[in-house]
């Protein structure tokens, strides 16, 4: 009986201990999670991009857009002209474009290369792009050790996003953070919600229609970069991600133009699989 009696006392205490430990546990990720929070939206007002820009409906943007570029097309010459006395012609020297400061930004990390939004799904974030593909897995913006880590190009990609594939790779965080809501698209209805992709440099802004969402095995050609625009190889490849969709999206690439592709884990998933978000480029807006 006295056994059993100690027994009991040992597996509540180890009870107790458990609580508190997964206590602990929730209550130092939280406040993580709202530091990191706060830091981004720190970085967020440093580069002076309005926060309601990042809630309007993409029909608003592309109207806006296009009534800009049908006056920057009337105006051309004279544009142009203005644009070489702001900015220097390589991006690293444009202190700001599409509203953005790309200088304030490169004050915390110069390796900054551009934003990436996606409208409606609480992604709007710095991109920047290391000499591997490690480094800001586990440290973010300010170049802080952070296992939330950062938003990242591949490494092997130009940084002007001018490859015919271009690959940005982000954490699954709680609290919708970094690029958790990518797993949110294995539901059509988040795609009629969300299907556009916006990415910006210095030098111009991309405008994408997501085509295919896939699960993708380490071999998919999700990971898969260097093809030429048009050639066989990319068009097989294009072909591969659309055949790997989770479901029709109603969208086809176009071979003649690049793609993106943005890459994060799912906790439901193989550790080996990963969840990619494949855009096909539409539009490319120049600085003006």
């Amino acid at each position: 009986m006295r056994k059993l009696r100690t027994f009991a006392i040992s597996m509540v205490v180890a009870a107790v201990g458990l609580l508190v430990y997964c206590g602990s546990f929730y209550i130092r990720s939280y406040e993580q999670n709202l530091a990191a929070k706060r830091d981004y939206e720190e970085i967020f007002q440093i580069a002076e991009i309005q926060s309601e820009d990042a809630e309007h409906s993409f029909q608003e943007r592309e109207r806006t857009t296009q009534k800009s570029t049908k006056e920057n097309n009337r105006n051309n010459s004279e544009n142009r002209k203005q644009s070489n006395k702001k900015h220097n012609s390589h991006a690293d020297k444009i202190r700001e474009s599409f509203g953005i400061s790309w200088e304030n930004l490169r004050k915390i990390n110069s390796q900054v290369v551009s934003w990436i939004t996606i409208p409606g799904a609480d992604i709007s974030y710095p991109v920047v792009q290391g000499a591997d593909d490690e480094y800001y897995l586990k440290h973010n913006f300010k170049k802080e050790e952070d296992l939330f880590g950062c938003i990242f190009l591949e490494h092997n990609n130009k940084k002007d996003l001018t490859d015919s594939h271009s690959i940005l790779y982000g954490h699954n965080i709680e609290g919708n953070m970094m690029f958790a809501n990518l797993n949110r698209y294995e539901q059509p209805e988040f795609l009629k919600k969300c299907p556009q992709i916006e990415i910006t440099t210095p030098e111009r802004k991309f405008l994408y229609r997501i085509f295919s969402v896939e699960q993708a095995s380490s071999q998919s050609a999700a990971f898969v970069c260097g093809y030429e625009l048009s050639s066989p190889a990319y068009k097989l490849q294009l072909q591969e991600l659309k055949n790997n969709s989770m479901y029709d999206t109603g969208i086809e690439p176009d071979a003649s133009r690049p793609i993106v592709t943005l890459i994060t884990c799912n906790s439901r998933l193989d550790k080996e699989i990963r969840m990619a978000v494949h855009g096909t480029c539409y539009e490319m807006l120049e600085t003006e």
